[in-house]
């Protein structure tokens, strides 16, 4: 299965420059449920938001980096090729965490199966945005409240 993870505010922010992990908030239950979620998984990142996590691998998680750079690290499988990725994680019995950034979602969500959207309250300050995922026909199927944000889960063509 193919799921997008990602925060959010009520404006589909997701993203501040020069924060620590490159987020408008720093909300720690919402960070504690991302790795319950991904812990024992793959992980795939686009290289801002790999940047933003300081350039290292999430402990005990496989990391696939996709970047059109020249790059290698060896805690993290570099990939160039988006699609290639997704193809052979759609004939894969294991699970894929598509985690950010914009860019990377955007190409996500006309192929991933689940969106799980953690709403952040309120209205922050940033300048990256979680594209508009309605058009893509996702419905929401469960919403599942939090002391400090409320989790939404989307499936893709599912039908209440």
């Amino acid at each position: 299965m193919i799921t997008i993870i990602v925060a959010a505010d009520q404006d589909l922010l997701i993203g501040k420059a020069g924060t620590r992990n490159g987020m408008p908030w720093d909300n720690k239950e919402d960070l504690a449920h991302f790795k319950k979620t991904t812990l024992n998984h793959t992980v795939l990142f686009g290289m801002n938001t790999f940047k933003a996590m300081g350039m290292r691998a999430l402990p005990k998680r496989h990391t696939i980096l996709i970047t059109h750079q020249d790059y290698q690290n060896d805690k993290v499988e570099v990939r160039h090729d988006f699609d290639e990725v997704i193809q052979e994680y759609k004939n894969k019995q294991e699970d894929l965490f598509i985690c950010g950034g914009a860019g990377i979602y955007k190409q996500a969500l006309p192929v991933a199966d689940t969106l799980l959207l953690s709403r952040i309250p309120g209205k922050h300050e940033g300048e990256t945005y979680f594209p508009d995922f309605k058009e893509y026909g996702y419905t929401l199927v469960e919403t599942t409240p939090y002391e400090t944000f409320t989790l939404e889960t989307y499936r893709r063509g599912a039908t209440c």
